[in-house]
């Protein structure tokens, strides 16, 4: 089978390309011949399509007319898109399309791209952009679901995008136009069953297929190898991760707390940790996995302080893959993962107080953590292994095919 795998970056950015490449790995490992469509970027990997990726563009500064107008064009209208992944298509003949993370840099146009050429289109939804102009449904350190319904005039009016009325609009008008295309996608994933039942409370009714994010598990995990016990957090520095919340709680640990990532909140938090000298805060910066493996190995506990609705975090698999046990916020599709009290404790979405407490108890009773870290492992084994992800995957495909190639006949006939 050959499959065309389609991600607006093409390197390490998210836990959206987490899932992209690791989907690329698990169909390659079962000698399907994988391609690629992106956007090109100094950053990416090697990839034999390169020359048919579409040009850079950053959306972040938009300041010169001309310029914002060309990039309106790109977001609306995605031509370059179009025309690019047309080329590739007539020279590969891919029998499926996989797309992930697509808006703004590709355009969701594309869709109508690959169904010309009558090929079947699988859409794995990472976050609500389909129903959500700001794609988080959060606004301002809190959840906001305004847009319910269609109502895309209140991301204008809250000036949701980077607070700006402009971008805010684009977005709206961004969101509205480009439904009918998220229409023609003939099957949608969702990670999470949370993020599958929003959509539809949304006004998003197309039917979701249940396949969550997977991850290779550690052959023997073990607890903690620290001399100190460590609190660790990893991740985009971003407000919704609610970084904020654990430096609060940190007050009084004694424990130090390593922050792994970076982010447009950096400079933020790093001054609101220089202002909780109670709090042992150290910021270790970004980290490509090889070296973020073994800081995360030897925590204590990982601490997911979220107050966005997540999705299927990786950073909760990656844990439970390493046997370590994990404190995350009640929210999202977060509770599906982690089973309160069961593989790991919950602590109330927002509230600093309530997770101090909870690492305040993993920190009296480690013998607790050992417990949820060995069942958490146990459940990544029985819900979320690579060989069920792509087995899943793969039926989805076939069936796909099989009904394209079953329509074609029909109409030949």
């Amino acid at each position: 089978m050959k499959i065309l795998l389609i991600n607006k970056f093409f390197f390490s950015f998210g836990g959206t390309e987490t899932a992209f490449f690791q989907t690329a790995k698990l169909l390659q490992e079962q000698r399907h011949e994988v391609i690629y469509f992106s956007m090109a970027h100094p950053k990416n990997l090697e990839s034999q399509q390169s020359s048919h990726f579409v040009s850079q563009v950053d959306f972040v500064e938009m300041s010169a007319w001309r310029e914002l107008l060309r990039r309106i064009k790109r977001i609306i209208f995605g031509s370059e898109s179009r025309r690019k992944l047309d080329e590739l298509l007539r020279i590969e003949k891919p029998d499926i399309a996989h797309l992930h993370n697509i808006y703004h840099h590709l355009s969701p146009t594309i869709i109508a791209t690959l169904k010309k050429h009558g090929i079947p289109v699988v859409l794995t939804l990472h976050d609500y952009k389909v129903v959500c102009p700001a794609y988080k449904l959060f606004v301002r350190g809190t959840v906001c679901e305004k847009c319910r319904g269609r109502r895309f005039y209140w991301c204008v009016l809250k000036k949701c995008v980077q607070g700006s009325r402009l971008k805010s609009l684009l977005c709206a008008v961004e969101v509205a136009y480009h439904r009918r295309y998220y229409e023609m996608v003939d099957a949608l994933v969702s990670p999470s069953r949370f993020l599958m039942a929003k959509m539809a409370e949304m006004g998003f009714s197309k039917h979701c297929r249940y396949i969550p994010n997977a991850f290779s598990l550690q052959d023997k995990p073990t607890l903690s190898d620290a001399v100190l016990p460590q609190v660790v957090c990893f991740g985009r520095l971003v407000e919704e991760k609610g970084i904020h919340l654990l430096i609060e709680a940190m007050k009084g640990v004694p424990a130090d707390c390593l922050i792994i990532g970076d982010g447009p909140r950096k400079e933020e938090l790093h001054d609101l940790a220089s202002r909780t000298p109670e709090a042992r805060i150290r910021f270790m910066g970004h980290q490509p996995f090889p070296l973020l493996e073994p800081i995360v190995h030897c925590a204590a506990m990982v601490v997911i302080p979220s107050i966005w609705y997540e999705n299927n975090p990786f950073s909760i698999i990656e844990s439970f893959s390493m046997g370590v046990p994990v404190i995350a916020a009640r929210i999202g599709g977060i509770p599906e993962m982690v089973i309160d009290q069961e593989n790991g404790l919950l602590f109330t979405a927002g509230s600093s107080a309530d997770l101090h407490d909870k690492i305040m108890l993993l920190l009296k009773e480690p013998e607790l953590g050992c417990e949820l870290a060995r069942k958490a492992h146990l459940h990544l084994e029985r819900h979320f292994t690579p060989a069920q992800h792509c087995e899943k995957l793969l039926a989805l495909y076939r069936e796909l095919i099989e009904t394209e190639a079953a329509s074609r006949s029909a109409i030949s006939v």
